[in-house]
């Protein structure tokens, strides 16, 4: 399926969109005050670990510690392995005399200085029982594998990967992994073959898809300008006591141009001519057969206004989508999933609402599967589709959601569909979705989504003033509220505001003030102009 990739730069911050056949299907943006951390090396120590949850919980320097899984932890980190000298499995360039203590410790080059008498044991299919070579208040370099979102830190790893062009360096695992888009066994043999004879021992790497047919020229430069990264690494590192950041990520608009360019994408268009230099020039050294497919738009309407990109991005943080045939989808966020209902539009007969459903849910897969690419969700989503009746029908609508998924990047599992109509699935996470990184929690309604109705504020005005009058005399107050719940308290002769008065024994001077919240008041004394709302607490 051919793509379109559209960079617009403003001020601090970068869009990208994605676009299939005009429909944009992936956004990614660099927002100036959201750091994102995923690619990120750290030097960490291991602050806590916790057998029961099979992981470790490690300081890299954050406000909140990072989240480290047995399952993320590379196999040097194991029972079996063990290192005597600098080429025992582990990449190092550096001088190892010139290293600091912590961070011989941190690249493996020595055993933690203190050891622990028992160490975590984490269970695997394959490998049975496997002792993790982890203890606390040991150093060891770390990865940031996903964002922290809602009150979960980051994920991270201790398998450290630089990615490149055509190459994805491995510090330290001494293998070499092929991209299985790679069928040729012949291209498969040379590429093997070329990377056994250019990595040093103790390094290994992954092949991506992008180094098919590339010349051994283009693709030991990509190895060599990883291996320089990684000895800028070790630099930073060397001198390194304390936790913190050792390396991070480039600016996203180059990853996705590293990542994302392949041979189904037709155009890069770009309305920045800084950012059009610099992927020029990157294009240039890794790959000059795609600078004819760069392009610097100088139009005088704005770019993604220009392509029709602004009005798709609204849907981003809708709840309510529309569907062709009249139904709609509601998105609804919790903190563990995201719950998305599917309503249908009208039908009169049984034999039409079996079809108009049939018909409604196939429309609502395709705006669901493009969503969940558009708006990056994780995790669990449970879809609740439209029941109907015949088995077939929920068949085919699985069939059609798995083919849909299969065109996603991020890893996703599904579920056949049950007989209540609702389909289970999960999503590789690996940043905050874009409706948390776009929003914030409302201050009004505390990221509940409705507030207080006028009655309730009705009531709360009336239980402030029974338990005023219980400790304080003063009896003219003047009721500062939203212009709505003004008219709402003085509406009818014998008004709701008369009634607060015969039943409180005060006397009360409404003033609407549009700069309050709907849901809130102000009680300010008559005698001495002072607010005096906080004098009454509330249950």
């Amino acid at each position: 399926m051919k793509q379109v990739i559209y960079m617009s730069h403003s001020l601090d911050e970068t869009q990208i969109a994605i676009t299939e056949h005009g429909e944009v299907v992936e956004y990614f943006a660099d927002v100036p005050d959201r750091e994102r951390l995923v690619g990120s090396i750290f030097l960490g120590r291991v602050e806590k670990i916790v057998q029961g949850m099979n992981a470790a919980f490690i300081d890299i320097g954050l406000e909140q510690d990072a989240f480290l899984h047995f399952s993320d932890v590379d196999t040097s980190l194991e029972e079996h392995y063990e290192t005597e000298d600098d080429s025992d499995g582990t990449l190092v360039t550096a001088d190892a005399e010139q290293l600091s203590p912590a961070a011989r410790e941190a690249l493996r080059l020595e055993q933690p200085r203190q050891r622990s008498r028992s160490k975590p044991i984490f269970q695997t299919k394959r490998s049975g029982n496997v002792v993790i070579n982890l203890q606390p208040r040991q150093l060891v370099l770390v990865q940031v594998i996903r964002e922290a979102y809602a009150t979960k830190g980051v994920r991270v790893t201790t398998r450290i990967t630089l990615p490149g062009r055509y190459v994805v360096l491995l510090p330290f695992e001494n293998v070499i992994g092929i991209s299985r888009k790679i069928t040729s066994q012949a291209e498969r043999r040379r590429l093997r073959a070329l990377a056994r004879s250019v990595l040093p021992q103790g390094a290994g790497c992954i092949i991506r898809t992008a180094a098919e047919n590339q010349t051994e020229h283009d693709l030991k430069r990509d190895w060599d300008a990883l291996l320089s990264q990684w000895r800028r690494i070790e630099q930073t590192l060397a001198t390194r006591q304390k936790p913190g950041l050792l390396y991070r990520e480039e600016n996203i608009a180059s990853s996705i141009v590293r990542d994302l360019l392949t041979p189904t994408v037709e155009r890069i268009v770009v309305d920045s001519s800084r950012l059009y230099r610099t992927i020029e020039t990157y294009l240039a050294e890794t790959d000059p057969d795609l600078l004819p497919r760069l392009q610097l738009y100088s139009g005088s309407e704005p770019l993604f206004e220009h392509v029709g990109i602004t009005e798709q991005l609204r849907t981003i943080t809708a709840r309510t989508l529309p569907l062709p045939s009249g139904g709609s989808i509601v998105f609804d966020h919790t903190e563990a999933m995201l719950v998305i209902d599917v309503n249908t539009g009208r039908a009169t007969t049984d034999a039409e609402q079996e079809m108009n459903a049939l018909r409604t849910n196939l429309e609502a897969a395709d705006a669901i599967a493009r969503q969940l690419r558009l708006r990056d969700v994780g995790g669990i989503i449970i879809v609740d589709f439209i029941d109907m009746k015949h088995s077939k029908h929920r068949q085919q609508l699985l069939n059609h959601m798995r083919q849909l998924l299969r065109r996603d990047r991020a890893k996703t599992v599904i579920y056949p569909i049950t007989e209540l109509g609702l389909l289970q699935l999960t999503r590789q996470r690996v940043r905050q979705n874009l409706f948390e990184w776009l929003t914030e929690q409302c201050p009004t309604c505390g990221g509940l989504g409705r507030i207080d109705n006028r009655s309730s504020i009705a009531g709360k005005l009336d239980r402030w003033l029974a338990r005023y009058k219980k400790t304080a005399h003063e009896r003219r107050l003047i009721v500062r509220v939203h212009p709505t719940i003004a008219e709402y308290l003085s509406d009818g002769s014998l008004s709701r505001l008369v009634r607060l008065m015969l039943r409180h024994f005060v006397r009360l001077r409404l003033e609407p003030d549009p700069s309050l919240p709907q849901h809130s008041f102000r009680i300010v004394s008559q005698r001495t102009g002072k607010d005096i709302t906080a004098s009454v607490q509330l249950a």
